[in-house]
């Protein structure tokens, strides 16, 4: 059974503020009743004990706080997948934009699992730029990004350079 929220404090831009809520997590789901305009979907951006903030995907636009009821999923967005779906077109919360049905009936997280950092290969082809502080910190490996962090003024670019020679 799904308890519905009606103590909704405060709607500001995109978000909603709701009182009193036991067991919500952050990324939770959340549906948004709508009285006379249906059913919305959100996600809880932030808990500080019993208050939980939750960004609205569709809009607050038509809702007040005597009309807006609030159901916590307790599980995060979760989008069906197949190969049945190849070649449709969704919105960003993985519903059909082409009215026709889902075909899939098992869904996935989209967060995925974590990987194991113990069962990743050992990197081997190792290259040194003869700059100290990213050989001996940040060793880099071939083919992987190595991001340069620099303030204004700051030579960035001849440290790009010496990397490439």
């Amino acid at each position: 059974m799904k308890i519905k929220y009606l103590n909704v404090k405060k709607i500001e831009g995109p978000l909603i503020i709701v009182d009193g809520v036991k067991d919500a997590s952050f990324d939770e789901m959340v549906e948004i009743e709508v009285e006379g305009q249906g059913v919305r979907k959100g996600k809880v951006v932030q808990i500080d004990r019993d208050k939980a903030i939750i960004q609205v995907y569709e809009g607050t636009s038509g809702m007040s706080l005597d009309n807006t009821r609030i159901s916590f999923t307790g599980k995060p967005l979760e989008i069906p997948l197949s190969k049945d779906i190849l070649g449709r077109v969704f919105n960003g919360i993985g519903e059909p934009l082409d009215g026709a049905p889902l075909f899939s009936a098992k869904k996935y997280d989209i967060h995925g699992r974590p990987m194991n950092p113990v069962a990743r290969l050992y990197p081997r082809n190792f290259i040194q730029t003869g700059i100290s502080a990213i050989d001996g910190l940040t060793t880099l490996i071939r083919g992987q990004k190595l991001p340069i962090f620099s303030g204004d003024g700051l030579p960035h670019n001849e440290l790009a350079a010496q990397i490439v020679r």
